[in-house]
């Protein structure tokens, strides 16, 4: 065999085959798509930026900056030079129709002043090639140049990065909100519940669309705020600059723990659903919030289904034994004597933690059933969650 090598057939053998891997080496680079591109369209630019690519899907981000007047609403079309397919956006709604994509502003980000920008994110599907359309137009006006592309990295045949939606980078750091109508809320919100704060987003209770989190979290019934709004606005202040919060609510009034449960009530599926369009954007599901019970008060069973559901679910989603935070009832009312049951989760399921409700008083308006924390009780109570999430996950 030395021999072999040491001869001159060997040496050009040797040599054929380097020459032979570099080819291979820089056709696989000029085959790589673009990966982002600034496009100019009447008075916009749109920069197009995939921030992580999984082989058969990506996230997308973009951004809208407006050179000329105030705009009050806008839009953006444009159409896919592959088979594409949009499957979640935040930031916006969207239609599309084929290879042809429109979106439209929220109503809360429809307002773009001079030199101002919105951004924008969503995830999509696709097989072949993936490169950034074109032909983005911004209010119909005709895209008029793209600009040389600002990354050409090869896309990652792994699972998709860790990102936060609108963001190149950080974590994406998302929680359940699970239960009855002490999760979705009963108080009235006010003006300092309703500050807005763009790193930390809610995936939408009605539209399945990521937008920047306000009160309502929930059913919009009656507007009101939860334990998740406070729980998000502390918890922010211990992530990384560049991280995001993201809550996935899932909360509905009147409902028993059964119409959440797997094979048994009507609710599981929507929760998986949810949870994994947050998945699909990035997101890490770090814990789940939980406040349930009154409409299973007395109920012996309760732990052991409460237990059966959380197990489902962090089977389902791969979750692991993510913490587990149930909050007690109120210690006024006719289900304070629920709250035996709720003392009892710890020891039934695992890394559970229950939220004291001591201190907490009724919401004055409900005079009907006198079993909805009042909005300063609310406020309490989702500091407490917050709380202990940051003492369980080390933050």
């Amino acid at each position: 065999m030395n021999g072999l090598f040491n001869s001159k057939s060997s040496k050009k053998f040797l040599i054929s085959i380097t020459f032979t891997l570099i080819f291979i080496m820089v056709s696989a680079i000029c085959a790589i798509n673009l990966y982002a591109a600034t496009i100019v369209s009447g008075n916009f630019e749109v920069d197009y930026s995939v921030q992580n690519d999984w082989g058969t899907g990506c996230q997308v981000n973009m951004l809208i900056t407006n050179n000329g007047p105030v705009v009050n609403s806008w839009n953006v079309s444009w159409t896919f030079s592959g088979d594409q397919q949009i499957t979640n956006m935040w930031g916006a709604t969207y239609t599309q129709s084929g290879s042809s994509v429109t979106i439209q502003n929220e109503t809360w980000n429809g307002s773009i002043s001079t030199n101002g920008s919105v951004s924008i994110g969503f995830t999509l599907t696709y097989s072949g090639t993936n490169a950034v359309p074109s032909n983005i137009s911004v209010n119909n006006s005709t895209s008029s140049s793209t600009n040389t592309p600002t990354q050409t990295t090869a896309p990652s045949s792994t699972s998709p990065a860790t990102s936060t939606p609108g963001s190149t980078e950080g974590t994406f750091h998302v929680f359940l909100l699970l239960g009855q109508s002490n999760m979705a809320g009963y108080p009235t919100p006010l003006a300092s519940d309703k500050v807005e704060d763009d790193r930390i987003l809610v995936l939408d209770y009605d539209s399945n669309q990521w937008r920047v989190a306000v009160p309502p979290l929930h059913e919009s019934w009656n507007n009101a705020i939860g334990p998740g709004d406070w729980f998000s606005k502390t918890i922010v202040d211990r992530i990384p600059e560049g991280d995001t919060i993201g809550l996935i609510p899932c909360a509905i009034s009147g409902e028993k723990i059964e119409t959440f449960m797997k094979n048994i009530g009507s609710k599981y599926d929507w929760i998986i659903q949810r949870s994994r369009i947050a998945q699909q954007s990035g997101g890490v599901i770090e814990g789940m919030l939980f406040h349930q019970g009154e409409s299973n008060n007395g109920d012996t069973n309760w732990p052991n289904n409460v237990n059966t559901f959380v197990t489902d679910l962090r089977t389902d989603l791969s979750l692991g034994n993510i913490p587990f935070l149930a909050g007690e009832l109120l210690y006024s009312g006719g289900c304070a004597g629920h709250n035996v049951l709720v003392n009892q989760l710890p020891n039934v399921v695992s890394n559970c933690y229950v939220i004291s409700a001591e201190g907490l008083v009724v919401d004055p308006a409900d005079t009907q059933w006198n079993l909805h924390f009042s909005h300063d009780s609310q406020v309490t109570l989702g500091k407490r969650y917050a709380q202990k999430m940051i003492e369980v996950l080390g933050w």
